[in-house]
C-alpha cells in the first residue's frame, strides 16, 4: 500500500533520529533544511540500491548492442541498460523455466552501462529510481528517513559521534522490509513437477 508521507515529514523523521530541531518547510534557509535538501536524492538512490523494494522493481526487455571486442571471448550477448536502472536484481529470458538467476556482468561503455550475459533476448528485473513519494511504501519511507539521517548527521552534528548508531538503525530497517516484501509473493521452483508436466507456464 502506498505511503501517505510527504517530503517534509521524512525530513523531520530524519532530523528526529539525529536529535536536532525539526523544520516547518523544506524550503527553510536553515542548516537542517539545507542538508536534507542537499542529500535527498543521494539518500533515495542509495536506499533503493540496498534492497529491491517491490514498488521500485521493473521488468525490462533490453536492447541488444554490439559486443565490445574486449569482451567477445567471455560473453555471447551485450545489452544496453537504461539510465533509470539503479541495480539489476536478476537476468533471464522471460520464460518460467529460465527465471533462475544467470551469470552476467555490468561494464561501463562509451555510451553508458552495458550488461553482458549469455542469455538471448535478455530481460532484467531491475530496481529503478522512483522519485514520486506517493509510490513509496511505508517500509521504504522508514528506511529512507534513516538513510537520510545517516548522511546528514555528520555535517549537522559536526562529527561522526552519532553515525554508528544511525547506521545500525538504518540496517535494522532492511530485514523488516525484506520480511514484508517476501510475504507478498511466492515463486514456483523451476523443477516443480506440476510445472514440468505442462511444459512451462
Amino acid at each position: 500500500m502506498p505511503s501517505t508521507s510527504n517530503r517534509l515529514e521524512i525530513y523531520n523523521m530524519a532530523l528526529g533520529f539525529i536529535g536536532t530541531r525539526t523544520i516547518g518547510s523544506p524550503n527553510e534557509h536553515t542548516p537542517e533544511a539545507i542538508q536534507c535538501e542537499l542529500y535527498w536524492d543521494r539518500a533515495r538512490r542509495s536506499a533503493l540500491r540496498d534492497f529491491p523494494y517491490r514498488f521500485a522493481v521493473r521488468r525490462m526487455l533490453l536492447p541488444e548492442k554490439e559486443m565490445p571486442a574486449v569482451y567477445d571471448a567471455e560473453w555471447e550477448h551485450c545489452y544496453g541498460l537504461p539510465d533509470s536502472v539503479l541495480k539489476v536484481v536478476r537476468v533471464h529470458d522471460g520464460h518460467r523455466r529460465g527465471l533462475n538467476k544467470v551469470p552476467y556482468a555490468i561494464q561501463r561503455g562509451d555510451e553508458g552501462e552495458l550488461l553482458l550475459t549469455d542469455v538471448e533476448q535478455a530481460m532484467v528485473d531491475a530496481v529503478v529510481d522512483v522519485e514520486d513519494i506517493t509510490q513509496w511504501d511505508d517500509a521504504f519511507v522508514s528506511a529512507m528517513a534513516r538513510k537520510l539521517a545517516c548522511l546528514i548527521c555528520v555535517p549537522l552534528c559536526k562529527g561522526e559521534g552519532k553515525l554508528n548508531g544511525l547506521t545500525q538503525l538504518y540496517q535494522a530497517a532492511i530485514p523488516v522490509a525484506e520480511g514484508a516484501d517476501a510475504s507478498e509473493s511466492y515463486d514456483r521452483k523451476p523443477d516443480d513437477a506440476w510445472l514440468q508436466a505442462r511444459g512451462g507456464w
